[in-house]
């Protein structure tokens, strides 16, 4: 919320969900996923100022803004491969488990900003997504329009290996 007050708990949810699962309900070939990161890269219009920012509460997953490829700082093919290589470390869905974190994230969530907005919706929306088994949630109209995030989610332990690049 530091960085993007504009959040909303759909926003806070993805971040967490990134953060518990990565990429592996988004991987493709490597070919298109080379493909969709230099494309996307290309015809961003703008960007995020940060190169990256940690996912979650727990800081397994990190997002790697595509700032970081338009500006030269990491290479298509590295980001790519740090992409795929990243799902590997993503843990299996398991809907009782990630239900039971998110009500607590939800909770404290509720404690610390309990003004956020459209937060009963965003709930509501949440548990009914759970409910039927889905766990993927995209981010909100707001905060698609403040902050144009393009980036890609690698594991802790690949970003480790991009990081000194990017500063």
């Amino acid at each position: 919320m530091t960085t993007h007050p504009k959040a909303t708990l759909q926003d806070i949810y993805k971040s967490c969900f990134q953060d518990r699962f990565g990429v592996a309900h988004a991987l493709g070939s490597a070919e298109q996923v080379e493909n969709y990161i230099a494309y996307e890269s290309a015809k961003a219009e703008s960007f995020e100022s940060d190169y990256f920012e940690s996912c979650g509460w727990r800081g397994d997953f990190v997002r790697v803004n595509l700032k970081a490829v338009r500006e030269g700082k990491i290479s298509v093919s590295d980001l790519a491969q740090a992409f795929i290589a990243s799902s590997v470390a993503a843990e299996s869905y398991d809907l009782q488990h990630w239900q039971s974190e998110w009500q607590q994230i939800e909770r404290a969530v509720r404690e610390l900003y309990p003004d956020l907005e459209g937060f009963e919706r965003d709930s509501a929306n949440i548990a009914t997504l759970i409910s039927s088994g889905n766990y993927v949630m995209h981010h909100s109209k707001v905060y698609n329009e403040a902050y144009t995030p393009h980036y890609r989610i690698v594991s802790r332990e690949q970003f480790d290996k991009l990081k000194d690049r990017l500063k």
